[in-house]
């Protein structure tokens, strides 16, 4: 079976100008983007992610918890997680009580996903050195899994110290590990010998293969799961009627996204990476959204980044390339940049319609 995922970072679709931020119009934005995400358990998403960023237009998510805590209470069935907590963000010691809270708050359906971070300017407005962002981060889960793991529990690291301490409430036992952004191969090998699943992003179908196949033989070597369950890739995904209606409305919407992604992610001197960043990998993986006018869309497309069309076209689209990365899981970004509410509903209901059963039937050796 392929398990269809939605995914929404919530980006602000009007002015950039701090100084001309609308309240009213943002709380629109909230209210409809909730309407859609109950829409989303309706349409047979197996579950909804949400995501983390700070001081950006970007998105207007820079507590994603909440949300998970909110649309608890308004569905029933659908599992709720953040792709991804960044853990050197946070005292990884309170990310350890609010996935209790949640295990609890969602009675049993949350989706723990975590991930290292690469926005260089978030980490320099917080005075986090981008060096020190794999420490925190390995010594963070390090203290997450011992405080979900022992009812009495002893940490002892340079970032935090705790000797017999207890969390109230208690992990929900039978939890399943965590979700782990992973982008630089480095990342996804560690996650491989630690037994994390893994969630990608961005990448070429063709290069993510590569990736899935290596994570999987690291992760079969150290005696870890490592089936298609095990790796899910991020996609932005429309539909409308047709490919040219879908087509038009996408575009323009993604451009919106991509010139946000840009301003708030994108490194600003891809010869000189950060300390602690692979070189090789991240030019590469950034290379294709740098620049200064809009992202080549029929680039982006024939890479499988883009997946946009009538129903049919991203049926078949879908069934293809989770096949062809050995992924049972996709993670769908279905609401993007200008997208309306009645362009994200509907193609919501079009998938619920016409992709997803499909995907379902659909079974991924």
């Amino acid at each position: 079976m392929i398990t269809p995922w939605l995914f929404d970072i919530f980006n602000y679709p009007w002015s950039t100008d701090a100084k001309q931020f609308d309240a009213a119009a943002c709380q629109e934005l909230y209210d409809w983007h909730f309407e859609s995400w109950v829409l989303a358990e309706e349409a047979g998403f197996e579950g909804t992610f949400f995501s983390e960023h700070h001081y950006t237009p970007y998105s207007v998510s820079p507590s994603p918890n909440l949300l998970v805590a909110a649309l608890a209470r308004r569905t029933s069935r659908m599992r709720l997680g953040v792709m991804a907590n960044i853990v050197p963000m946070h005292n990884p010691r309170r990310l350890a009580e609010e996935f209790a809270m949640l295990d609890y708050l969602t009675n049993g359906r949350l989706e723990i996903g975590l991930g290292r971070g690469i926005d260089e300017r978030e980490f320099a407005r917080e005075g986090i050195p981008m060096d020190e962002t794999r420490p925190r981060f390995e010594d963070g889960l390090k203290l997450i899994h011992e405080m979900s793991a022992e009812p009495v529990f002893t940490h002892s690291s340079p970032y935090a110290s705790f000797e017999k301490t207890s969390m109230w409430p208690q992990a929900r036992p039978g939890r399943s590990k965590p979700w782990i952004t992973a982008l630089s191969p480095a990342t996804i090998d560690w996650c491989a010998q630690q037994g994390y699943r893994i969630s990608t992003a961005f990448q070429p179908t063709s290069k993510l293969r590569e990736v899935h196949d290596t994570y999987r033989a690291a992760a079969r070597k150290a005696g870890h799961a490592s089936g298609p369950e095990t790796v899910m890739a991020l996609r932005n995904v429309f539909v409308a009627e047709t490919d040219e209606e879908a087509r038009a409305i996408a575009e323009p919407a993604l451009n919106h996204m991509f010139g946000l992604f840009k301003e708030a992610i994108v490194w600003n001197d891809l010869e000189n990476v950060p300390q602690g960043y692979s070189s090789e990998f991240y030019q590469s993986f950034f290379r294709p959204f740098a620049g200064t006018g809009p992202v080549d869309w029929q680039t982006l497309v024939d890479l499988g980044i883009f997946i946009v069309g009538s129903p049919s076209t991203v049926r078949e689209s879908l069934i293809k390339q989770v096949h062809d990365l050995g992924s049972s899981n996709i993670l769908m970004w279905g609401s993007f940049g200008t997208l309306t509410r009645e362009q994200t509903l509907s193609s919501y209901e079009l998938l619920g319609r016409e992709v997803i059963p499909a995907l379902r039937e659909e079974s991924v050796d």
